[in-house]
């Protein structure tokens, strides 16, 4: 081959290549919630951009928490009200100033529990041990020591940031915030007659929601996404224009709906609940999330299940699901109806299969749904779920659903198919 035919060819294979790289698919990350709130949405955020980062360029996110009235907490197991280490609550503080001392303050749990049981001790001791009180009472002291300086460390990182408290705020950490021994440090005195005064009311997020969905769900602003994510997401949400909303899912966009995204409230129209699952609606989440239970592949083939070990165990919050039938003047029955879905996942629930993870087409607009992902163990390797702070699941766990949900969202963008055969549950 001559030196003209071989840039020719080089020329043609690095245009072809060009040509054939396609464009990221750009997703919306919806966390906001107007129900229940899960603590672990914001691990849940950290997953979803980690997901992206590793996708080789075929999807990029776009996370809602990145906006600045953003209402709700960035870290996980903060926007309570509660900071570790002080009994007061600051819930008419900006979010980003909790956030900014929940952070500063993680050190400040394991001194405050250490305070504490000084402080028990102590008093037990007064009552059995005499000899041993001034050696409990140097515990005390030490303990609260520690705590007082993890205190004063927490406030001047704050204070150094651009989220530093007013006056009033200071002073309700520091009136709350005196230690284990009578009222002080989370732990109330007992017998002094006073009341405890009430926590403030915390701000309603609502209408901060409602302009958030008019930024991010106005028919122009879909135009720049071709998903949305919605992750935990309780609660009737605030659509502009809902309708205009499933067309645009109708017309070949994308939804992934994770965990709580089910829990609509009744509120939400019947359109929607049709989109998401079929008509399906949420109805309760029995035995809580500290009990292991095995997951099983209705569909071995399909890639959200193909890597999903069959019968792992896994601790989670799962859901009951009900529906209205049209014969009954729209009843709620239990179950679901599993006609209008391809059902990927069960969970072998005291007997009962429990529906884990569906797929459905709305038009040409692929849904993908899985519940799980309630603990943070389940999202990510190596860390605690917040709720509870102890670690059930074993990190096999997490590579397992970071699996599942990451073709999840590859079949919702249409990056990979698989087959959407409706009532494929036996």
């Amino acid at each position: 081959m001559n030196r003209f035919a071989l840039t020719t060819c080089t020329i043609v294979f690095s245009l072809s290549a060009a040509l054939g790289a396609a464009e990221p698919k750009k997703l919306l990350v919806v966390g906001a919630t107007l129900g229940t709130r899960d603590v672990s949405i914001p691990n849940g955020e950290k997953l979803l951009r980690e997901l992206a980062a590793k996708s080789n360029g075929q999807f990029t996110v776009t996370v809602m928490s990145d906006a600045a009235d953003y209402p709700f907490s960035r870290v996980p197991g903060g926007g309570r009200g509660t900071i570790p280490g002080f009994a007061g609550q600051i819930l008419t503080a900006r979010m980003t100033q909790q956030d900014a001392l929940f952070i500063a303050s993680a050190a400040n749990g394991p001194l405050l529990a250490a305070a504490t049981a000084a402080h028990t001790e102590l008093t037990a001791t007064s009552f059995s041990k005499p000899a041993e009180i001034p050696a409990k009472v140097s515990a005390l002291a030490a303990a609260e020591l520690n705590l007082a300086l993890a205190r004063a460390n927490t406030l001047a990182q704050v204070q150094a940031s651009a989220h530093r408290l007013s006056p009033e705020q200071i002073q309700a950490l520091a009136g709350s915030a005196q230690g284990p021994a009578g009222g002080r440090g989370g732990v109330p005195a007992g017998g002094r007659g006073a009341a405890t005064p009430a926590a403030p009311a915390a701000p309603d997020p609502a209408p901060v929601v409602a302009k958030l969905f008019q930024e991010y769900f106005s028919p122009a602003a879909l135009k720049n996404y071709d998903g949305v994510i919605f992750l935990s997401s309780t609660g009737a949400l605030p659509f502009p224009d809902r309708d205009g909303f499933l067309k645009w899912v109708s017309d070949g966009h994308a939804v992934v709906a994770i965990h709580a995204a089910m829990n609509t409230g009744y509120e939400t129209p019947d359109a929607h609940m049709a989109m998401l699952s079929g008509g399906t609606r949420y109805a309760s989440s029995p035995g809580g999330s500290a009990t292991a239970r095995k997951i099983y592949k209705v569909d071995a083939t399909h890639p959200t299940t193909k890597d999903w070990p069959d019968g792992l165990a896994v601790v989670d919050e799962f859901a009951q699901f009900n529906r209205a039938s049209p014969r009954d003047g729209n009843v709620s029955i239990p179950g679901m109806d599993r006609t209008k879905v391809h059902s990927l996942l069960d969970v072998d629930y005291e007997g009962q299969r429990l529906a884990v993870a569906w797929t459905k087409m709305h038009g040409r607009g692929r849904v993908f749904y899985t519940s799980l992902g309630h603990r943070d163990d389940v999202l990510l390797p190596g860390i605690p779920a917040t709720e509870g702070n102890t670690k059930l699941n074993p990190d096999a766990v997490s590579a397992a659903y970071q699996a599942h949900l990451l073709q999840g969202i590859r079949w919702a963008l249409g990056l990979v198919n698989g087959n959407t055969s409706l009532g494929n549950a036996k």
